[in-house]
């Protein structure tokens, strides 16, 4: 066998391989980081939902509770802000944890989606227990 034959086997063998591996690890990358998200997201809107259940026991004691109107106002003024600064928190500490290569392969969803049940406690006052009940179950 020629030099010039193994050299160019060689080299085009290395090329080869270092080709691939970019590839499969781009791929590898792209999954990690997809299946991630998709564990981040179903761990928020859990979080979400079981928080929105606490609230609606919450509110449901506020309602059969001797507070005033304005009392229990300022209550839900407050978890509006807690809630509001919790859904910032979330969105300003989870992504920077990221390794910076997966960063570029994030995907785009919607956080509000994600977050509906307490947005519909705090933003849309159900009329009737069942009626709220419903909105739930239907997202």
């Amino acid at each position: 066998m020629s030099l010039l034959l193994a050299g160019s086997l060689f080299f085009g063998g290395a090329l080869t391989h270092m080709t691939l591996s970019y590839y499969i690890n781009v791929y590898q990358s792209k999954r990690f980081v997809k299946e991630t998200t998709e564990q981040m997201l179903t761990f928020m809107s859990l979080l979400s939902w079981d928080f929105a259940s606490m609230l609606h026991m919450k509110y449901d004691a506020l309602e059969e509770s001797k507070l005033s109107e304005e009392e229990k106002e300022k209550v839900v003024l407050i978890d509006k802000k807690i809630y509001e600064a919790w859904k910032k928190t979330i969105v300003a500490k989870a992504f920077p944890a990221f390794p910076r290569k997966h960063i570029k392969l994030l995907p785009t969803f919607d956080w509000d989606g994600a977050l509906r049940p307490l947005d519909n406690i705090y933003y849309n006052k159900p009329e009737s227990k069942d009626k709220g009940v419903q909105t739930h179950e239907q997202d």
